[in-house]
């Protein structure tokens, strides 16, 4: 199994501890290398967690005891003195492994477990006490119990050396941060010591002794190698690091240099270019400084120390290159319009000279621990220099934090500007970083060197992955914007493979987008608890746990499968709007249905759907439908007090689609509202007014209250035409002009006929009524309008005086 531990490097500035010091890692040394490991091992995650299958053993008793015997032996040894950090990981690992097999035995014999007893209730004698049992039935059953019996105690046997292992591994963990922390608050000589300054610079010529032993030693393995092509390989390889980490990368920059034209570019180009300037500045002498390692191991030119300073010398130059490139690429001291931050130009050049200062002390911290091991230097010029390099980067960091939280003049203030009176998250991180840095000059003067450089290395570290993931996360913003467009790589395919709507394929991307931003923020948050002593390996194994199933009592709780359950009922889904869609534009329009009808069949499809991709997913989820019943009843109580509105519209719903009171089409009317019904949803019912204006009406009131339906069994209806006239007028005349004009009308029906009825004797007029039928009574008011143009004109055609 593939393990990765950073763990804060953390000088044990004692005699005894002074041996141990390579135990820990408190700066981003060895995190460059450390994190590669790390999104391998996240990558690998899925396969290592079924690729380590345990087979049951033939004898499970002699394996548990054995597991038994080995976490007896782990409990005694954590508790020893003189352990290293690396003997913790090697019990953590051993523990783990224990665990992990012990576990996948107890699930092995699980359904050998179900089986038995299943065979046990099968081989019960039926019928009353009494009944004859014969000898080979009962014989069989007593074989049948002792085998449930033997592979039930091996599987409780199994839960239980789980169980202990459990207890073990946190106790190790117990113990870890327990020595984490005395390290970390452990006090030496202080800074202001004069004796600890007198003792460090009576080490130096030691010191300078020794480096030179090992220049000699390197030296002596490249002379004596009797083939002189290896030292003209040798030679070579010192002089093409040379050219490509000066000449080489410069060259490369070029390339990348953004114009100083005034033209306003893009955020896409602004991005995109920081990200090539990261990419150069990092992976350049990265991927240099590792090849030529492996190039002079090959050859047997890498002595031990010399491998060690190699090391450490890697670190530093690829975290200055990484903090270096991060600063410029997000600063841009010299190019104001490829700024990714909103900064003015002077506070962006000295922030940018603060921050290269700042990388370039971390890195001589970085190569001051390898060198410090393999010159076996003193704890006293140990303690000294990193004393004082963390008060350098502290200072740094201070000078820093007064450049960006500046502000400028009273006069060129505005007085209505809120933006900078808000302290926001920004201002609040410098504040942060600010107290950190003052902590760490007191520590330090206090003699607490290793909290001190523990404070410094973590602010330095934090601050270059926070800016690393802001610069990703802007890139990713815009990747996917350019991706999931319409005419976008992905979005195109989406829309014309998968048939995505435009408004999909943003939803999709936005989506994506979010999906991105977690696992950034993901690897952000790795990359700094690593340095905090937390091992990596534990945090894959609890994201293991956590993916694959956990238990909680006797339930198992699994976000895979929990996650198959979901897409399986989103398949589901898909497929029922398939089928609806299908229905809706296919099938249904080639039969004689009306479209209430039709739109009843496509609801009632996609309930059924529904309903059956749910059940389809509880199952896949392993979810047991009969407790899902139980807990429906217990809940039912709760839908009959405070649901029981929604409940009832439910319903009304289904009763309005099986019994089809109104259709969607249907001109109706509810109290005050009139309309034509445009869907019938679960909840409530949609009608658009003849004004455009959309009412939602609750299904119930639509079952329980009075609805004047005004097409339920044709479409036909009668229309009436109030006509009023002198009192003079004839009567007669009147009646025959008002018949005539309903009967040229081309929408009105001819059976029945139209008639024309005397409503009053008014003290100034006749009162009559025009009542005529129509084919469709959607277009009454059509009608009743050309009705009434045709008889003014009539009328007065044939002088009939109106009152008034």
């Amino acid at each position: 199994m593939m393990r990765l531990v950073a763990q804060p490097e953390i000088c044990l500035f004692s005699a005894a501890s002074l041996s141990r010091r390579s135990a820990f890692v408190d700066t981003p040394r060895g995190v460059v290398g450390a994190f590669l490991r790390l999104f391998v091992a996240v990558c690998l995650l899925g396969l290592l967690a079924v690729g380590s299958a345990w087979a049951q053993p033939d004898d499970p008793q002699k394996q548990i005891n054995s597991w038994n015997t080995a976490l007896e032996k782990m409990d005694v040894a954590i508790e020893g003195e003189g352990l290293t950090d690396a003997d913790f990981k090697r019990f953590k690992q051993d523990t783990t492994d224990i665990v992990t097999a012990a576990n996948a035995l107890a699930d092995a014999l699980a359904p050998k477990v179900e089986a038995a007893t299943a065979q046990v209730e099968q081989l019960k004698p039926t019928g009353t006490a009494d009944a004859a049992e014969s000898d080979a039935a009962k014989e069989n059953r007593q074989q049948a119990e002792q085998q449930l019996a033997d592979l039930a105690g091996f599987q409780k046997q199994a839960l239980a050396v789980a169980t202990h292992g459990s207890y073990t591994l946190s106790q190790i963990g117990e113990r870890r941060r327990t020595r984490f922390t005395a390290a970390l608050l452990e006090r030496n000589s202080s800074l202001i010591d004069p004796g600890l300054w007198g003792d460090a610079a009576t080490d130096v010529p030691s010191i300078v002794g020794r480096s030179g032993s090992i220049v000699g030693e390197w030296a002596g393995v490249v002379a004596n190698r009797s083939d002189r092509s290896v030292i003209a390989i040798f030679v070579s390889l010192l002089a093409l690091i040379i050219t490509v980490l000066v000449p080489g990368r410069r060259f490369l920059l070029s390339k990348l240099r953004r114009p100083t034209a005034e033209h306003q570019p893009t955020m896409r180009t602004k991005v995109m270019s920081a990200a090539a300037i990261v990419a150069v500045n990092a992976f350049l002498p990265l991927i240099v400084l590792m090849g030529a390692q492996s190039i002079l191991k090959a050859l047997d030119l890498m002595p031990y120390r010399i491998d060690l300073l190699w090391t450490g010398a890697t670190a530093a130059i690829v975290f200055f290159s990484l903090a270096f490139g991060v600063s410029r690429a997000l600063l841009a001291p010299t190019r104001s319009t490829w700024r990714l931050v909103a900064l003015d130009d002077a506070v962006a050049t000295r922030a940018f000279h603060f921050s290269v200062a700042i990388a370039a002390i971390e890195a001589m911290v970085i190569v001051h621990q390898s060198f410090a091991k393999v010159t076996l230097a003193s704890l006293q010029f140990v303690i000294a220099l990193d004393g004082i390099l963390s008060i350098v980067i502290a200072v740094l960091i201070i000078g820093m934090v007064r450049v960006l939280t500046r502000r400028g003049s009273p006069e060129d203030e505005e007085p209505d500007d809120a933006a900078d009176e808000e302290y926001g998250l920004k201002r609040i991180a410098l504040m942060v970083a600010g107290l950190s840095a003052g902590i760490a000059i007191i520590a330090d003067l206090m003699g607490y060197v290793a909290l001190g450089r523990f404070i410094t290395t973590q602010t330095v570290w934090i601050s270059v992955v926070i800016s690393l993931l802001y610069l990703l996360m802007k890139l990713t913003d815009e990747l996917t914007a350019a991706s999931f467009r319409r005419d976008g790589a992905v979005g195109s395919r989406l829309i014309s493979s998968v048939g995505f709507a435009p408004r999909s394929v943003t939803q999709a991307g936005v989506l994506a987008n979010g999906a991105a931003h977690l696992v950034l923020i993901g690897f952000a948050f790795l990359a700094i608890v690593a340095q905090w002593g937390v091992d990596s390996s534990g945090l894959f194994e609890t994201i293991r746990q956590l993916f694959f199933g956990f238990k909680i009592g006797s339930i198992t709780i699994s976000l895979s499968t929990l996650s198959a359950g979901i897409v399986v009922f989103v398949i589901g889904l898909i497929i029922t709007r398939t089928i609806q869609g299908w229905l809706d534009t296919r099938f249904l329009p080639t039969t004689r249905l009306d479209s209430g009808l039709r739109n009843s069949i496509r609801t009632s499809v996609g309930y059924v759907g529904m309903i059956f991709a749910a059940t389809l997913a509880f199952g896949y989820a392993g979810l047991d439908l009969s407790n899902i019943a139980i807990v429906a009843g217990a809940l039912s109580v709760g839908i009959g007090l405070g649901l029981q509105a929604i409940v009832n519209n439910f319903v009304s719903g289904l009763i309005l689609l099986a019994e089809r009171p109104i259709r969607a089409g249907d001109w109706i009317t509810v109290g005050a509202e009139e309309g034509t019904v445009k869907r019938i949803n679960v909840r409530a019912t949609e009608i658009e007014t003849f004004d455009r204006a959309t009412v939602i009406v609750p299904n119930s009131s639509l079952i329980t209250g009075i609805v004047k339906n005004m097409v339920l069994r044709d479409r036909s209806g009668r229309i009436v035409v109030p006509v009023t006239v002198s009192k003079l007028a004839d009567a007669e005349q009147v009646k025959a002009i008002l018949l005539e004009t309903a009967k040229s009308h081309a929408l009105v029906l001819r059976y029945p006929e139209p008639i024309v009825l005397f409503l009053n004797f008014g003290e100034k007029a006749l009162d009559f009524e025009l009542r005529c039928y129509l084919a469709d009574i959607a277009t009454g008011a059509t009608v009743r309008s050309d009705l009434r143009f045709a008889i003014l004109s009539r009328l007065k055609e044939a002088g009939v005086a109106l009152p008034g």
